[in-house]
């Protein structure tokens, strides 16, 4: 009910508008595949950069020290670029693609109507609001609930704060939705159909964030419910923009409840 208030009656795309270019499944879970294989290496790298201690934890000649606390947003920073330019390469390589140089570009926001944009971002802002309130009235985070990455956003500097702010509330969600609702779920959707496509996308977009929607309920749900939201929005509308606006609004009220929470307190 709520998507049928949210998406135009007019927007109601043929599912073939999901099939060009030509992935399968195969294809999809190896982009996919790619990506994090990649981002491991080079969080991995940037690790074994610190623990020599190349310019991050003393001055080495000339080089000026750089603080620890840089040291994971710039390493999530590097290998989450670096897996998604690999990624991109892949599924350029494996798609039967015409010789239109912005296959990319249409393939994300595909003739979708800028001006709808507002209803998901409406409905980010609603989702957000809502884990919120669940979490700080209704079911309380415990506090020995591991949040590294938060924990490292509200001790970050200013400066780092901010990029921190950029990869939630825009690198994460752009790259989330293009992986999983785009490459991973049109060629699963190409091999299996879109119902099967949506479940098993839902149910791999879960995985990655684990162990921390395992331990906190209200954090699974959330999850879930992002992850079947976009695939529903993206079969609908046959475009990963909605998804993507919906995505970074949900991150970004998120991000600065946690901010202001800490503020306050």
């Amino acid at each position: 009910m709520a998507l049928s208030v949210l998406l135009p009656t007019t927007t109601q795309p043929d599912i073939s508008t999901l099939t060009t270019p030509w992935w399968g499944a195969w294809s999809g879970f190896l982009v996919v595949g790619c990506f994090y294989f990649t981002q491991a290496v080079g969080i991995f790298m940037m690790q074994m950069v610190a623990t020599l201690g190349v310019g991050f934890s003393v001055d080495v000649g000339e080089a000026p020290a750089l603080d620890q606390t840089w040291l994971l947003p710039l390493s999530l920073l590097v290998g989450t670029i670096g897996g998604a330019m690999v990624s991109l390469r892949v599924a350029a390589s494996r798609a039967k693609l015409s010789k239109d140089s912005e296959w990319l570009w249409e393939f994300i926001w595909q003739s979708f109507d800028f001006r709808n944009l507002w209803r998901f971002v409406l409905f980010g802002l609603g989702l957000g609001f809502g884990f919120f309130a669940l979490t700080e009235f209704g079911v309380p985070r415990p506090d020995d609930l591991p949040q590294p990455i938060f924990d490292a956003l509200l001790a970050a500097p200013l400066l780092l704060q901010i990029v921190w702010i950029m990869m939630f509330v825009v690198l994460f969600p752009v790259v989330e939705e293009t992986l999983f609702r785009g490459f991973l779920f049109t060629g699963l959707a190409q091999s299996w159909g879109p119902i099967l496509a949506g479940i098993v996308t839902t149910v791999l977009f879960v995985a990655v964030h684990m162990p921390k929607v395992l331990e906190y309920w209200p954090a699974l749900v959330a999850v879930s419910l992002i992850g079947w939201l976009t695939v529903l929005i993206r079969i609908r509308t046959g475009s990963l923009a909605p998804g993507i606006a919906m995505h970074c609004t949900y991150n970004g009220v998120l991000i600065t409840s946690a901010l202001l929470t800490q503020t306050t307190s």
